[in-house]
């Protein structure tokens, strides 16, 4: 199943069909387009459809949308922030404590972030002051 958007110049309308639209050759006064719901990234994945009080949701963003929607016609915006790392310049340090591995990466401004808890608490951790030196 899929959704399909129409636009007849003035209004537009969303349309449930199996597989392709039947409009075979649409006349040039409508736009036919997929049709897709986009929604913000969530920690929890793409989410899932509900309804509720006879109107149908995508959740976790509760974004209202058509009833015949599938998870399919979701579209996840990109994690928060993954437009900061644009440069793929990063550094890995094992923990001298346990098994992990944290990594400092370079935003596009210059600037060094680690995912370490030194740094998500203080902004100063020993990994970016490992690679500052090395620089």
């Amino acid at each position: 199943m899929a959704l399909w958007e129409v636009y007849n110049g003035k209004r537009t309308a969303i349309m449930h069909s199996e597989g392709a639209l039947g409009i075979k050759n649409p006349p040039s006064y409508l736009s036919v387009s997929r049709k897709f719901y986009k929604v913000p990234y969530s920690n929890i994945g793409i989410g899932s459809i509900i309804e509720s009080n006879g109107k149908t949701y995508h959740v976790p963003s509760w974004t209202e949308v058509h009833p015949k929607t599938r998870i399919e016609d979701i579209l996840v915006e990109k994690k928060p922030f993954d437009e900061l790392f644009v440069k793929p310049e990063s550094w890995t340090f094992e923990s001298a404590s346990s098994d992990k591995v944290y990594t400092v990466k370079r935003n596009r401004n210059g600037e060094l972030a680690c995912d370490c808890w030194g740094y998500i608490g203080h902004r100063k951790c020993k990994h970016i002051n490992e690679v500052k030196a090395s620089l």
